[in-house]
């Protein structure tokens, strides 16, 4: 695993999230690019207790700068995406960066579109962000409304209950979604896809099709994403290849978005 802190500067406002930078390497004729990542990402690696990870995310852009959010230790009522935007603010006007650009993966994209209203924002890349929420997040309201689901869809629920629980928080912010007043529309792009089920098999596939039955939307076997859905709200985004929730963040697609930040 790679230790990401090294060689990099904390910025810490508050007891909440952090923005790492090399200050040596902030640039006034290039936009800074920031990446922060999901929650289950940052659930598995224990970013902010171990310094380490294998996520693509921190080792690309801008002298590997990126922002991180606890998810221990922590009443869960502080755990969500408006209290993470002002850290994440505040964190940038301590570096002493602005017209900053986001690059973000799942929950990140929540955090990124809340902070898109402030000026030190330039552009927000949302990858797979659950923007309009997920009925995945409260797995036992699909199993109390769903009483057709077969014993195998519901012993799944029941799993995914015990990982995705009210003990860690971000359970409105995930379920509902951003409120869309909250956001600059004309600063944030969503790039994702549903997933193809006639491609997908497994474990995901059953997500899909546990949230496309009880939600009607389209989705990638875990945040929706459903081009009419967003089509109606102003959203603007990228269609990108049919892929899973969790094949949606590596290297290739990061730089991607990269690329396409730098035109923008």
């Amino acid at each position: 695993m790679y230790n990401y802190r090294v060689g990099k500067e904390r910025f810490k406002p508050n007891k909440l999230g952090s923005l790492y930078i090399k200050k040596n390497m902030i640039n006034s004729n290039e936009r800074p690019v920031i990446y922060i990542g999901g929650q289950m990402e940052h659930r598995l690696h224990v970013l902010e207790q171990t310094g380490c990870t294998i996520d693509p995310g921190h080792n690309m852009f801008t002298g590997n700068w990126f922002y991180d959010y606890p998810i221990f230790n922590h009443n869960k009522e502080d755990i969500v995406g408006e209290a993470f935007a002002y850290n994440l603010l505040e964190s940038l006007k301590m570096a002493g960066l602005a017209d900053v650009d986001l690059i973000t993966h799942s929950y990140g994209g929540i955090i990124g579109a809340l902070a898109s209203t402030s000026d030190l924002i330039h552009k927000v890349y949302a990858i797979h962000a659950p923007i309009t929420g997920t009925p995945l997040v409260f797995p036992d309201h699909i199993l109390k409304f769903q009483p057709d689901l077969t014993k195998n869809e519901k012993l799944l629920l029941n799993v995914v209950s015990l990982l995705v629980n009210s003990d860690y928080g971000f359970e409105a912010d995930s379920y509902y979604g951003v409120d869309l007043g909250q956001i600059d529309l004309d600063k944030f792009v969503l790039f994702g896809n549903s997933l193809d089920p006639n491609r997908e098999k497994g474990i995901v596939l059953e997500l899909y099709k546990i949230i496309k039955e009880f939600s009607g939307y389209e989705n990638d076997g875990v945040v929706v994403f459903d081009k009419e859905h967003f089509d109606r709200r102003g959203i603007n985004y990228v269609l990108d290849e049919h892929t899973n929730h969790f094949n949606s963040l590596n290297k290739e697609k990061l730089e991607r978005v990269y690329q396409l930040s730098k035109k923008m």
